[in-house]
């Protein structure tokens, strides 16, 4: 029975000091301008998402967008939360990254209107010709690693990362673009090789571990999941913000959450809910 009491006292002590190990990193305090939002999916509730029509819709409403991207075996970047595109007449459900971009046009053609697919730099073009000064916000998913083994998946990621590089200075986007990843080396090769492009450690719960991560890494900031395994607080968007970070909450679709997340002042929010900024719901 003693032994047990004495592991549960180490098990709180233990857990204690994780809940205050941000504060040992030095303070290196961010400049809080304002809670831009971005359209979830590029077009939050319009259509099924990431389409270039969705996308010129969140551009027109919001402070920017924020959007799913995944790559072709030519490792060009297109819209699609999705890994896989769905099997169409002759085409079986294959990956993105198995398939060139004709493949996916000749696929895109066959679905009609049922799904859409964009290259991420017709985004990007409608963006520097229309609105330069808004933000976006690309969601790199490794968590699927669809048709990619173990010993290219971080290959296939810098490859990717070069390619948002690359698509970032063509355009002139420099400091528009946000990257958001659960995978730190992909992060870190942005971070490494672009400086103008933020990098957002993406985190489903566990703030004290995601923003730890964050600091050790050098990242610009957390995407959190707001309200789904943990509570976000003002004192801690204060913090993070008093330890140099930024942070983008997702996804905040009830009028009133939207309101009560601006409250706390986070960088970023990602929202479907079109009808906020046009008024029909407040």
């Amino acid at each position: 029975m003693k032994r047990i009491l004495i592991l549960i006292l180490i098990i709180e002590i233990v857990a204690s000091l994780s809940c205050d190990r941000v504060e040992y990193y030095p303070d290196n305090p961010v400049v809080f301008d304002k809670t831009n939002l971005l359209a979830h999916k590029g077009g939050g509730d319009y259509d099924a998402g990431n389409t270039i029509d969705g996308c010129i819709l969140g551009f027109n409403l919001f402070d920017g967008i924020e959007c799913d991207i995944q790559t072709s075996s030519e490792n060009t970047l297109w819209l699609s939360h999705s890994p896989y595109l769905p099997s169409c007449g002759s085409f079986e459900e294959e990956c993105f990254v198995l398939l060139d971009d004709q493949t996916i046009i000749e696929i895109d053609s066959c679905l009609g209107r049922d799904i859409n697919y964009t290259k991420l730099e017709t985004v990007f073009q409608y963006m520097s010709n229309n609105y330069p000064g808004k933000f976006i916000s690309l969601d790199t998913k490794a968590w699927t690693p669809c048709g990619i083994s173990g010993i290219n998946l971080i290959r296939t990621m810098n490859l990717i990362g070069q390619a948002i590089i690359d698509l970032t200075l063509k355009y002139h986007l420099e400091n528009r673009v946000m990257v958001e990843s659960e995978n730190g080396d992909f992060l870190y090769y942005i971070k490494m090789n672009a400086d103008y492009i933020d990098t957002y450690l993406t985190s489903f719960g566990d703030f004290e571990l995601g923003v730890s991560r964050a600091l050790d890494a050098g990242f610009s900031g957390i995407s959190f999941a707001y309200r789904v395994k943990e509570e976000i607080t003002n004192e801690q968007i204060e913090l993070i913000h008093r330890k140099g970070l930024k942070i983008q909450l997702w996804t905040v679709n009830d009028s009133t959450d939207i309101e009560e997340a601006k409250a706390m002042n986070p960088d970023y929010i990602q929202t479907d809910n079109l009808d906020y900024i046009t008024g029909n719901n407040r």
